[in-house]
């Protein structure tokens, strides 16, 4: 067993994260060799002068990192490190050598430069306008009038029926993800989410020192009894999901399921989170939760994915008793949403270029998951047009060594434990089919996970 002592001097943010970051440097530097047995959560928490729950985190973020695996009766070992990206925050490196062949298949974008010829005419508009100066200074409330309720419009596109007034306008959904914890939670609460979810959820708590905790799902999404237990047990008052297509598994929850989630909220007094990011994907989708109940939800959404994520302008829609509270968050975080880029998104919504933008991206999720059909097969693809599969992966391979052979053959993907909040990891990817930048790049991509999967993990070095 090693006397692995963290150095944790100078390291800003919550105690567990400074641990997994010394980890991350000992592990690099050679300090923490391969195999490596790290101390027991009480022997640390006691040097450390911190809780055992406190290790535990950071034991747990690092297991999911890729830095450790641990195992019952055997303890916390340093382990090797997978040939490819291993999670979502770790894909910025693979993508530098995307320009020598590498497809991309592990982000959530839209296709293409399917919204360009609108953004760019919505640009040109704004060029032409004498008044820009009323678009250059500072908006102390945070957003104009007009670009709230274009908001509460788009909203609309989605299903969600709400007032202007109800609407605050946030920097991309990532903020409406971070001003909505803040405002529902404290420092050290949990919030309760999918057992599989959007990794910018897992950071947006980390860096509110919120902890993420599972709730098992099944083909019709969160199961209603774990979130009743997972209300009783953890206290939590909170809980994110994603009801229609959710990321990643592309599940949509019907309406009876919407039904019994919301009475369980309503039970513990929780508020459901409900991100619809991918909402506009859905054929005949059921209501959303905020349409089913809006006394105790809150909706988040923006144009990332439906029009172009540097269009950075997303929304919360909430009871208006929490309205002043989440946009004070927006003010405390970046004062104002950048009313240029407010005004653009606002310009696309009123001419009708944002859903005309929105049906285009939808039908080209529809052509794109019918590439997929044909070369993986009905099984491997949701019903619906997505932007990604979620593959689980049939024995004996395991989602690291998959990841890592298809980065190998050029195809980035994303493994299952960048979406795990529990420590049950299962052996699936996600495969996104929105990212390549053409059908062309797409049929590479999606031949070289066909093959992997026909041929099994001993299948590449096989001479016939």
């Amino acid at each position: 067993m090693s006397i692995w002592l963290p150095d944790v001097t100078g390291r800003s943010g919550p105690l567990y994260r400074a641990i997994i970051e010394a980890l991350a440097d000992d592990v690099a530097a050679g300090r923490l060799p391969v195999g490596t047995r790290l101390p027991p959560h009480r022997d640390l928490a006691w040097r450390l002068h911190c809780t055992v729950g406190t290790i535990a985190r950071a034991y747990a973020e690092a297991a999911r990192r890729g830095l450790v695996d641990g195992q019952v009766g055997r303890g916390t070992y340093v382990v090797e490190p997978a040939a490819a990206p291993r999670h979502l925050h770790d894909y910025v490196a693979a993508r530098a050598v995307e320009a020598d062949g590498v497809v991309d298949m592990a982000i959530n974008r839209p296709s293409g430069d399917l919204s360009s010829p609108a953004v760019a005419d919505a640009l040109r508009r704004l060029a032409d306008r004498n008044d820009l100066g009323a678009l250059l200074g500072y908006q102390l409330d945070g957003v104009l009038p007009r670009h709230r309720a274009a908001l509460a419009r788009w909203a609309a596109l989605e299903g969600v029926t709400v007032r202007p007034e109800q609407i605050i306008c946030t920097v991309g959904g990532q903020q409406a993800i971070l001003v909505t914890l803040a405002a529902l939670s404290r420092p050290g609460d949990v919030i309760l989410a999918e057992e599989l979810t959007y990794p910018g959820l897992k950071v947006a708590a980390g860096l509110l020192d919120r902890v993420v905790e599972g709730v098992a799902m099944d083909g019709q999404g969160l199961c209603p009894d774990a979130l009743d237990q997972a209300l009783r047990t953890t206290r939590a008052r909170v809980v994110y999901c994603l009801p229609t297509n959710q990321n990643p598994t592309m599940v949509v929850m019907p309406l009876a399921r919407r039904q019994e989630i919301i009475a369980v909220a309503r039970r513990h007094g929780a508020v459901l989170v409900e991100d619809g990011i991918y909402a506009f994907l859905a054929e005949s989708p059921p209501p959303s939760l905020w349409s089913l109940a809006p006394d105790c939800c809150v909706y988040l959404s923006s144009l990332s994915k439906a029009v172009a994520p540097a269009l950075r302008v997303g929304f919360v829609a909430a009871p208006e008793a929490l309205v002043n509270r989440i946009n004070g968050n927006v003010s405390a975080s970046t004062m104002m949403v950048p009313p240029l880029l407010g005004e653009v998104a606002a310009q696309m919504i009123e001419n009708g270029a944002a859903e005309a933008a929105m049906r285009r991206q939808a039908a080209e999720a529809r052509e794109r998951m019918a590439l997929a059909r044909i070369l993986l097969g009905e099984a491997a693809c949701p019903a619906g047009p997505a932007f990604n599969l979620w593959l689980p992966l049939p024995p004996p391979w395991r989602a690291d060594a998959f990841a890592a052979e298809a980065y190998r053959r050029g195809v980035v993907l994303a493994p299952a434990g960048s979406f795990a909040t529990t420590r049950q990891v299962p052996e699936a990817v996600r495969v996104s089919i929105s990212a390549p930048p053409s059908h062309a790049a797409l049929r590479s991509g999606l031949k070289v996970v066909a093959e992997l999967l026909a041929a099994g993990p001993d299948g590449g070095g096989l001479m016939v």
